[in-house]
C-alpha cells in the first residue's frame, strides 16, 4: 500500500457547472440509473449509469465532461474509472443533483409532470 495520498481529480460545484452549460463548454452525463434519470435530471445531460459504464468504450469528446449522479459518489466513482482508461478531462459535479435542486436551478422530469385527476 502507498504512502501517497490518492490523486484529488477535478470537481466544481453547481453554479461554475450551469454557467459551463450556458455556455456550452462542457458535456454533462448523467451516471445514475434510468429512473432516477426519469424522474428528474438536469435539461441536456446525456444517461449513461454506472452500472453500464465500460470507461475503455467511453467516447472522447472536443469538450470538457461533467459527471453527475444524486450525492457525488458515482461521479467520482465513473470519473475514477474514466482516468484509468486516459479520459482525463472530468470534473464531478459536487453535491450532484441534491445541491442543483437546492441551488433552486432548472430540472425536468416526471416529478414536475402536471397531474391531472379531474374526469
Amino acid at each position: 500500500m502507498s504512502d501517497q495520498p490518492a490523486e484529488q481529480l477535478p470537481e466544481a460545484d453547481v453554479h461554475s457547472v450551469e454557467q459551463w452549460l450556458s455556455a456550452d463548454e462542457v458535456v454533462l452525463v448523467d451516471v445514475r440509473e434510468v429512473h432516477e434519470y426519469a424522474f428528474e435530471h438536469i435539461p441536456g445531460a446525456f444517461l449513461l449509469p454506472l452500472s453500464f459504464l465500460e470507461a475503455d468504450l467511453f467516447p472522447h469528446l472536443d469538450r470538457k465532461i461533467v459527471l453527475v449522479c444524486q450525492m457525488g459518489k458515482r461521479a467520482a466513482a465513473a470519473q475514477k474509472q474514466l482516468a484509468k482508461v486516459g479520459v482525463t478531462d472530468t470534473v464531478n459535479m459536487i453535491g450532484g443533483i441534491i445541491a442543483w435542486r437546492e441551488a433552486e436551478l432548472e430540472l425536468e422530469g416526471s416529478r414536475w409532470d402536471d397531474t391531472d385527476y379531474s374526469i
